[in-house]
Formats: structure tokens, sequence, C-alpha cells
């Protein structure tokens, strides 16, 4: 008889999870990891000098040391998390007794994020680049490993995040982060921005103390004054941080048990919001919106009579929202705006001939006569006689010569008026050099030009009004001479809509007109994680061109979505739409259908669900706009954990 008492002493001491009683301590040792990932991880800023592995593509710079400040110690230490909370589960699971995994509901949850990440798994091992599908690469630094944090932070939150207590504990450690973030971000709104500071500049160059002298070292970042990005890497995912935790802050604030707690809720709200105004994330604000709408419809059964006040508010936060985007400064004009006018949707190259298509659908053709290029000086041949100009149908095109330049000007109605010309050029001795190892590249020769032209590139240049693109004969070949320097065939690329309106949502329409042509191909698995930038055709020399992307690498496609089911392929984004759609599903039963509960008072378990639905919705509408990020990833899949967590709290209760 005095077993079972003794067995109830044992659990009631080590405080499981699912049994512990109500006035149980809150803190436990295997929250630390979600401590860190919510509150620390985020503000991890330490330059780290790497070689990305891009320099073998023509469409990338030649070598050189990369720095970067804010990705790669949070990639590094959401990975040492992912261990701890593997250690922490493989503790916990056989430890307790587990209900959670016995219950039917935990069934569907688990199997879509299992799902999740064994398509992402697979596209990683059958990437082309597997260390960095696993580790991350360029400018992202989101690799497999940390795709693995992102589910063990959730299935933790989901299955041991089971009492108001840690719940509670939880909304604490997002304002301790969100009040430091606000902090930070309201200075730099101010004008005052930290990362310039002496002292960050002692924490920020950790990694370069033995390997050069700092005392001339300075930290430049390519924001405007005034602009806040506090320590997320990009303004953008201000927006996403924001969108994320604000619910959470604002819940406080209304919820809250003690007046400490509500009014250092408001504060972090307070500063949250002019970090996120001075971030200029407008994807922020809208998220935040559609957050504020579906809170509304959600507590609209719960007002019982004041049921017309909230169908009255609800229209109010439409009208809210319609007003904003139509107000708010540039919204729409750089949501739509089509950017310059430009005339030549496209350029190829084949053997000795350039072939500029315009917008119109008709095409010119450049076509070298290589009989005459080889040894020759292009600047003093003359042009007529260096190139033909014609038609698809090799019908001449008329055009007029400009005797001050060695140019032709296209002069024939229904063509536009474009330049193109000889050119000989004498780069300096860093310049040669590349070109010759390019040269060798392609062509496997020592010699990249003859004895006449040592030190000399002639190159065919075409102009429109505003750019121009240079073209040099390699063995008979034409091809492209890059903003790098490097030698670059120009071939046809795949594009699908946003023709002739590439600047929609800040040049978003070029890059998911590129974009879509992937889709198809990967419908079951992905590229892998991180190898966005491999599968994007950053060979798109001339669309770069007119969206300012010339010596740029794209690596993103600035959606969430689209990045899913690129990088880890159709089936693992119908997962995590499925595991975050059965989420908002279950906070309408239990909100709008016909068994449903009334929160109780403070922070309780029914309006910790409505929160969680509203600030999971914030983060993935601002998903459409912005890719996932481990700035904030993680602590999404914590929130929806937490939020599975509270809805299962809620049908315990009931039963």
């Amino acid at each position: 008889m005095s077993s079972k008492p003794k067995n109830i002493k044992k659990n009631t001491n080590k405080n499981t999870a699912n049994n512990a009683p109500a006035k149980s301590r809150t803190f436990t040792w295997w929250l630390i990891p979600l401590i860190l990932t919510i509150a620390v991880v985020p503000l991890i800023t330490v330059i780290h000098v790497y070689v990305c592995g891009l320099e073998t593509n023509p469409w990338f710079s030649v070598g050189g040391k990369l720095y970067d400040f804010f990705l790669y110690y949070k990639s590094f230490f959401l990975r040492l998390i992912g261990v701890i909370i593997l250690f922490s589960l493989c503790y916990l699971l056989p430890y307790g007794k587990n209900d959670f995994l016995k219950e039917k509901k935990t069934v569907a949850p688990t199997v879509a994020i299992g799902i999740f990440g064994l398509f992402s798994l697979l596209s990683a091992i059958l990437s082309k680049h597997t260390s960095v599908a696993f580790f991350g690469g360029y400018e992202q630094f989101e690799g497999w490993f940390v795709v693995l944090t992102y589910i063990l932070c959730f299935y933790i939150a989901f299955g041991f995040l089971r009492t108001k207590e840690l719940l509670t504990f939880i909304l604490d450690v997002i304002l301790v982060g969100s009040i430091i973030v606000g902090i930070l971000g309201t200075f730099q709104a101010l004008g005052i921005d930290w990362i310039q500071s002496d002292w960050a500049k002692i924490i920020l160059t950790q990694e370069l103390v033995d390997q050069m002298d700092l005392s001339n070292f300075h930290v430049k970042l390519n924001f405007d004054v005034g602009m806040s990005y506090v320590t997320l890497y990009n303004p953008n995912y201000v927006g996403t941080y924001a969108a994320l935790v604000i619910p959470y802050c604002a819940y406080l604030i209304v919820r809250g048990e003690k007046l400490v707690r509500r009014l250092l809720a408001a504060a972090s709200v307070g500063l949250m919001v002019v970090t996120l105004l001075a971030s200029r994330s407008r994807t922020g604000i809208v998220g935040i919106a559609v957050g504020v709408i579906l809170l509304t419809i959600l507590i609209i059964p719960i007002l019982k009579k004041a049921k017309p006040l909230a169908f009255i508010f609800l229209g109010s936060c439409v009208i809210g929202v319609l007003l904003l985007v139509t107000l708010y400064p540039g919204f729409i004009g750089k949501l739509l705006r089509g950017g310059e006018e430009y005339y030549v949707e496209s350029m190829d190259c084949t053997d000795s001939s350039l072939n500029i298509h315009q917008d119109d659908g008709k095409t010119i053709i450049a076509t070298l006569d290589t009989s005459k290029t080889n040894g020759s000086d292009w600047g003093r041949t003359s042009i007529e006689s260096l190139i033909s100009i014609t038609d698809e149908a090799g019908n001449p095109i008329n055009t007029t010569k400009n005797e001050d330049e060695n140019s032709l000007t296209i002069s024939q109605d229904g063509y536009h008026p474009f330049v193109i010309s000889g050119v000989t050029i004498q780069p300096d001795a860093n310049k040669l050099a590349v070109y010759n190892e390019e040269y060798k590249r392609v062509t496997g020769k020592e010699n990249a030009v003859t004895e006449d032209s040592v030190g000399f590139i002639n190159y065919l240049c075409f102009k429109d009004w505003h750019y121009e693109w240079r073209f040099t004969d390699v063995d008979g070949k034409l091809m492209i001479y890059n903003d790098f320097g490097r030698l670059d065939t120009l071939d046809p690329i795949e594009k699908i809509g946003f023709s002739g309106n590439y600047h929609f949502g800040s040049r978003r329409g070029y890059i998911w007109s590129r974009t879509f042509p992937m889709l198809t191909d990967h419908l079951i698995l992905g590229v892998g994680r991180d190898n966005f930038v491999y599968e994007f055709p950053n060979d798109d020399y001339v669309g770069k061109r007119y969206m300012g992307y010339e010596t740029q690498t794209v690596t993103k496609p600035h959606n969430m979505y689209l990045q899913i089911w690129v990088q880890d392929g159709l089936i693992a984004l119908l997962a995590l739409l499925f595991l975050y759609g059965l989420f908002i599903v279950r906070a309408f039963r239990l909100c709008c259908g016909k068994n449903r509960s009334t929160p109780g008072k403070g922070l309780d378990p029914h309006s910790f669900v409505i929160v969680s639905a509203v600030a999971t919705t914030g983060y993935m509408v601002v998903g459409l706009a912005n890719d996932s990020t481990i700035t904030s990833a993680a602590i999404f899949w914590i929130m929806l954990g937490c939020g599975y967590a509270a809805e299962a709290m809620c049908k315990k209760s009931e039963a």
C-alpha cells in the first residue's frame, strides 16, 4: 500500500510535464534550450569570415573572403541547441507517462511534422551540394540540421509545455527577448546604431582578434540611418519577428496576472512598434493587421451580448487594413509600381551571334564576322565590316553609323534604337589576370590573347538607354563578359508571369517569375536546403541588370512557400501547411464550434490558443513576401507547438 504514494511523490518532485501539480515550480532544466532559442539566438551577432564556395560559378565574384555578421553563429548555436533538445527528449520520453503520445489528437500533427522533416532530409541527402544542404550556405545558413532543431523545438513544446505555469514562463521569455530587440531597434530608429559603437565592436570581432589589426576595423552596413534591422540581418526580418511576438506581448497587457508583467509588456509593444515602423517592413504591418482580423473572428462567439460591437470592430479592422495599404506612404505604389520602362525582354548567344529579343516579340540578331575578329583591334575595325544586323528571317535591319564612337544605332521602324559597337580595352593587371584565368577555364588554353593584342580585350558592346552588356569572341563562340570580369554563356532564361511588371513587391515579381518554372521539377523532392542559389538563374545577366542585381547573387525567393517548395519539395510544403492549418481549425472549433468553451481568467490555455493562432497567422502572412530565416523561424515552431499544447490542455479539461 505504500508503493503508490511513493510513486506519486516521485512524479511530483520531478515535475513531469503531464503530471505536474497546480502549484509546481515553473522552471525545469529542459527549458534552457527553449529559453536560449527564443531570447538569446536572435541577438547573436559575431563576425564570421569564410569562403562560400560559389566562386567556382561564373556569375559570382572570384575568390576573396566573405564576412557574415548575423547568421552563421545563430545557425551554429541552433544546431547545438538541437543536440541538447534531442538528449532532453531521450530523457523525458521514457521518464514520464507520455499521455500526449497516446492521444488521438497527437497523431496528425506528429505525422505532419515527420513528413516535413523526412522529405526535407531526403532532399538534402540527394542534393548536388550536400554539405550546404545539411550545414547551410551563403547568406542563409539554414541547413537541414537547423530544420531538425525546428522540429525538435516544436515537439518538445507540443508534448511537454502542458501546464499554465510553463506556458506563462515561455511568455515571459518572449517578453524579455522582445524588450531587448525593441530597445536596440528603437535606438537605431533614433539614429544611434549599436553595431557602430566601440563596445559592440569588441563583441562582433571575437573571431578576428588573432587574425588582424582591429584598431582601424570599422563595421559598415548598407542600411540608411534611422532604419531598424537590430540583430536580425535584414529590416524585412524585423517585420517577421514583430508579427510573431507583438501579439503575445499585447496578450500579456490584457491578461497578465501581475502589474509588473503588464507594464513590461506595454513597454515591449511600444518599443516593437517603433522598431517595426523604422524597419519599413510593410509586410510585418499587414501580418499584424490580418492577425487582428482573425482575433476578432475568434472572440465574437465569446462576447455574447457584445456581438454587435464585435462585428462593428471586425468591420473597422477590415476598413483599417484597406486604409493602411492605401494611405501608408508609398505602400501601393511600391507594391505595384512598374519601375523603368525596358524594351529588351531577353538576350542569348548562339555561336557568333547575339540574339536580342524585344518586348514586342521582335528579334534583332547581331552576328560577328569571326574571320575579322581574331587578332584585330575591334575598336579600330569598321563596325560595319565587323558585324551584320538582321532579323530572324535574315533580312538586314537598317542602322545608322555613329562615326564618333564606331557604333551602329538601329534606325528601322518597329525596332528600338539600340546601339551596338566594337570596343577594345586595356584592363589593369588584376582584371587581365582574371580574364586569362577565365579564358583558360573555358577553353583549356593558356593564352587568352594573341601576341598582337597582349594586354587588350576586344568586346562587342550592346546598349539601351541606361545599361550596356559586353560580349567577346572565345574561339568562335560569343560569350558575355560580365561585371565580375568573368566569361559565361548567355542562354535563354525560363520565366513565367509578371512580364512588364517585374518590379512588383519591391522587385519580387522578377524573382518569382524566375522561380515559378522550377516548381514542377520539385513536386516530391527539392534541391536541398540553402541550394536555391544554385537553382535560380543567377546567370540571367539581362534581367538582373534591369533589376539592379547585376553584382548581387539571388539566394532566396522572398517567399517562404516558394522557398520550401524548391528546397524541400511540394510534399514538405503541404505537410507544413497542414500542420498550421490543422491548428487553426482546432482553434476555430475551440472558439466557434458546437462544444466551444470560454476562456478563464488570466493566462489560461483557451486564450493562449487564440493568441497563438493570431501570432502564427501573422508569421504565415509575412511569409508571403519574406523567407524562412534562422532569426525568427525557431520561435514560430516553438509557439506553434505551445499552441497545440494549450489546445490539448483545453480538451483535457473538458473531458
